[in-house]
């Protein structure tokens, strides 16, 4: 019965019945509210009907509440005080919120990019909470709907992708163009030294993971229109065991720019005949979060990281 009679009730009719409460006057009022005298008078016949009292009477010096009315005043004036509340935008504090975030990426992401978002998070945050994640390498169909559901749920927060492994049909945020390089561990060789094609894929390569990428095909398949193929004798599972390979022996590799030059202390950058791709860096989200507070202020420290590489 009192879900019917909250059904009854306008939350308009409320608004009127504060601004009568106010002004003391039905034309008072109507002004308060940029509505017309009849507007208001009927509105006040309609809170008559629902309220079962005159609640405003007329006199020559305006309208006089009953006691019903007086009665409702303050009531009334906190209902409409939290209905605004909940129309008005969240609040976030990133100072004073207690909050988690979900990142997730590639081994590359993780180490260039994510990491240090993470870091830069928990600095500006101290009430936040982050988990970063590993993104399973390659382009498994069944994988990427893993993580968009994972994004639907909010069990991830943030997803950061290189070139075609982007959710186009997500929000996003494009950071930058990412370069292909050519690195070697070889101590013959000399930082900037140019290397022909042939004498390239005789050398030593090491590669990621045994699945094929994107990038792997466009190399190889450059290679073997030229009826040449890489020299692969070591794959491993990430780039962290790649550099301790490459520390201890002599090898080339070709890897995405800013983490090769995180490496560069040791590393010889070649100069090949390849014509070597480039590939956007992109920040994903679920749309259910583009007005989000939190995941608003997230987007936004992670523009700063939003810039151009070799």
């Amino acid at each position: 019965m009192a879900y019917r009679d909250i059904r009854r009730l306008d939350l308009n009719l409320l608004v009127v019945l504060d601004a009568l409460h106010k002004e003391r006057s039905v034309t008072r009022a109507a002004d308060r509210l940029s509505l017309t005298q009849p507007t208001v008078s009927g509105m006040l016949k309609r809170l008559r009907e629902v309220f079962g009292d005159d609640l405003y009477v007329r006199t020559s010096h305006g309208v006089v509440p009953t006691p019903r009315a007086e009665a409702l005043a303050p009531q009334v004036a906190e209902i409409l005080e939290a209905a605004g509340a909940l129309l008005a935008p969240p609040r976030f504090d990133p100072a004073t919120s207690t909050f988690s975030l979900t990142l997730c990426g590639s081994d590359y992401l993780l180490q260039t990019i994510l990491g240090a978002l993470a870091g830069d998070i928990v600095a500006s945050a101290p009430g936040a909470s982050v988990s970063v994640v590993s993104r399973p390498t390659g382009l498994m169909p069944n994988r990427i709907g893993e993580i968009e559901t994972l994004l639907a749920r909010g069990e991830i927060d943030l997803v950061i992708s290189m070139g075609d492994a982007a959710f186009t049909e997500l929000p996003s945020l494009t950071l930058y163009q990412e370069g292909l390089l050519c690195v070697s561990s070889y101590a013959c060789h000399e930082d900037g030294q140019r290397i022909a094609t042939a004498r390239l894929c005789d050398l030593n390569h090491v590669i990621l993971g045994s699945a094929e990428t994107p990038v792997r095909r466009y190399i190889d398949d450059r290679l073997a229109a030229r009826g040449l193929e890489r020299n692969v004798v070591l794959r491993v599972p990430n780039f962290a065991t790649l550099f301790q390979a490459m520390r201890h022996g002599e090898f080339v590799a070709f890897m995405p720019g800013k983490i090769a030059e995180l490496h560069s202390g040791f590393l010889r950058f070649l100069r090949t005949e390849l014509d070597l791709p480039q590939a956007s860096v992109i920040a994903n989200w679920h749309p259910g979060m583009d007005d989000d507070a939190r995941h608003v202020w997230l987007r936004e420290k992670l523009k700063t990281y939003r810039q151009d590489t070799r």
